[in-house]
């Protein structure tokens, strides 16, 4: 049996495995009916206890807390599929990678742009997250049950006492009133600039300015971020332009770019490659743009008032 054939019936039988169906053809070759038992030995193994499960109950948090996580996976024949093609890596190139298997179960990244200083991704994450076990006893549904598995219907989760838990960092949970006391201490390193003619004297590039925007919407704002020393950094602006009437804000940062600045970022919504004046561009979830042109970043927000053709027109406007 060619190598081929031998992928191809590795496959098929696996898959009757996941179905329930058990099956060894004693009329195979000693050697396959072997390597078939250690695929099945492996796809029922449970990886997964040595992926990093804050990481992942840490996004499925912020699914849940944005509204999000309609694209996570929703069954789990794509976790079998996942399943069967590692076993199969095993077979045709004798080698098995336990930690980047573990990690595929976690988020499986389907697709990927790069463009220069920016990266995007486009992942699909678990159905559902097993609480990590320090968090165990610490968090609650909203009628004080216990939760355990974290999943898209999950909803909204808590403390002990009753307080939105809405972030998880190095292990610990972070409450909603945690969040709102740390951004008010970050805004006392944020300078804001109201006249729109003088934002070139905080930066160490030429910032510029949309000169279309959807009808209502007009410059409010610029923020400026100071370091530990109380000096702006030249190398970041964020932009806000409002509708008074509607309360809705489009927002954009610029950044100089280089190698401290360089971002990568991820969602669980579509990703696709676009062109803005001529240049590669990057459109998610038909919310966000990022781009980059004459040595600057650009991160333009419609944050849902409108979609592909308003983002592209209002970035085509920036010359």
């Amino acid at each position: 049996m060619n190598k081929k054939s031998i992928e191809d019936k590795f496959s098929i039988d696996m898959d009757a495995y996941f179905n329930g169906i058990e099956h060894t053809d004693e009329r195979e070759e000693q050697e396959y009916n072997e390597i078939l038992k250690l695929g099945k030995t492996l796809s029922d193994k449970d990886f997964s206890k040595d992926s990093n499960k804050e990481a992942v109950f840490k996004k499925t948090l912020n699914n849940i807390n944005q509204h999000k996580g309609e694209n996570v996976m929703k069954n789990s024949n794509k976790v079998r599929k996942i399943t069967a093609a590692a076993a199969s890596f095993v077979i045709v190139c004798g080698v098995f990678s336990q930690t980047s298997f573990a990690k595929g179960f976690a988020e499986k990244v389907i697709n990927k742009i790069s463009l220069g200083h920016i990266t995007v991704e486009q992942s699909e994450g678990p159905s559902e997250m097993v609480v990590p076990t320090n968090l165990e006893g610490k968090v609650f549904d909203k009628n004080k049950n216990p939760v355990t598995v974290i999943t898209k219907n999950t909803g909204k989760i808590y403390t002990k006492s009753g307080e939105q838990i809405v972030d998880i960092k190095n292990g610990k949970i972070v409450t909603i009133s945690e969040k709102k006391a740390e951004e008010a201490k970050d805004e006392e390193n944020i300078v804001t600039v109201k006249d729109s003619s003088s934002l070139n004297k905080y930066t160490c590039f030429n910032v510029k300015l949309p000169s279309y925007l959807p009808k209502g919407y007009k410059f409010d704002r610029a923020e400026f971020f100071k370091d530990e020393d109380g000096i702006i950094n030249k190398k970041y602006i964020n932009l806000y332009f409002t509708n008074e009437k509607t309360g809705k804000c489009i927002s954009m940062q610029q950044r100089f770019a280089d190698q401290e600045t360089k971002y990568a970022s991820g969602t669980d919504g579509k990703i696709e490659k676009v062109k803005v004046n001529g240049k590669d561009a990057v459109l998610s979830d038909n919310r966000s743009m990022d781009w980059e042109n004459n040595g600057v970043l650009y991160g333009l927000s419609g944050r849902g008032a409108f979609g592909k053709d308003e983002l592209i027109k209002i970035a085509d406007s920036i010359k």
